[in-house]
């Protein structure tokens, strides 16, 4: 979950722009095993989306965990296999991003055991102002356990500098277009799924 609004809404909207592209790529372009890639990349925005917002934590995890961790071995699959078409690095890449968020989902309520809800002195005793109070001053009183700590901060790496590098090959891609085309827009989509997953990761740290 990000905490501030004004970053959330940005994530937001940057994988619903995403998932939206993957899913119109799904209905339009592409064999089934790329559509079906597309698909699963759709579903990842929407569940980044939600992960990004408190309700996420009350979404049962473990469908969530053995969905991302299939999504995971499709994409390994085709990797192993030799197919796709989009290079061996782009599906190791698309395999760790659905293992990482199996990952994430996994581990998420031991990086948030350490939350502690407070009130300050000055707060009433009692009463729905006082529950008000008590509901706003919740924070992080703690860390998470060293190994979620230290896969969290090896995945933020990685995403940055595979996000990074997803954006400057669009750059590079687009660069004298006078239309976004569409393998344009999909290294883009990469690359903001990339850098997400990059801030998620951030998060646990």
């Amino acid at each position: 979950m990000i905490g501030e609004l004004g970053l959330r809404w940005i994530f937001t909207l940057a994988f619903a722009a995403a998932g939206a592209f993957c899913l119109y790529r799904c209905v339009r372009h592409g064999t089934v095993a790329h559509r079906v890639c597309d698909a699963l990349h759709a579903l990842m925005c929407a569940a980044m989306v939600a992960m990004a917002w408190p309700a996420a934590m009350n979404v049962a995890r473990v469908p969530q965990i053995l969905f991302f961790a299939v999504a995971a071995l499709w994409f390994a699959g085709m990797l192993v296999a030799g197919r796709g078409g989009s290079g061996r690095l782009s599906l190791g890449h698309h395999a760790l991003m659905m293992a990482g968020m199996a990952w994430m989902v996994l581990v998420m309520p031991l990086a948030m055991s350490g939350t502690m809800t407070s009130a300050p002195a000055s707060a009433p005793a009692s009463g729905d102002h006082a529950g008000m109070t008590m509901g706003a001053a919740t924070t992080m009183m703690g860390d998470a356990p060293a190994h979620v700590t230290i896969v969290a901060a090896v995945l933020a790496v990685v995403f940055l500098v595979a996000g990074t590098a997803w954006m400057a090959r669009a750059i590079d891609a687009g660069r004298g277009d006078s239309t976004l085309r569409l393998r344009t827009a999909g290294l883009v989509a990469n690359a903001v799924m990339s850098l997400g997953m990059a801030l998620m990761a951030a998060v646990l740290v």
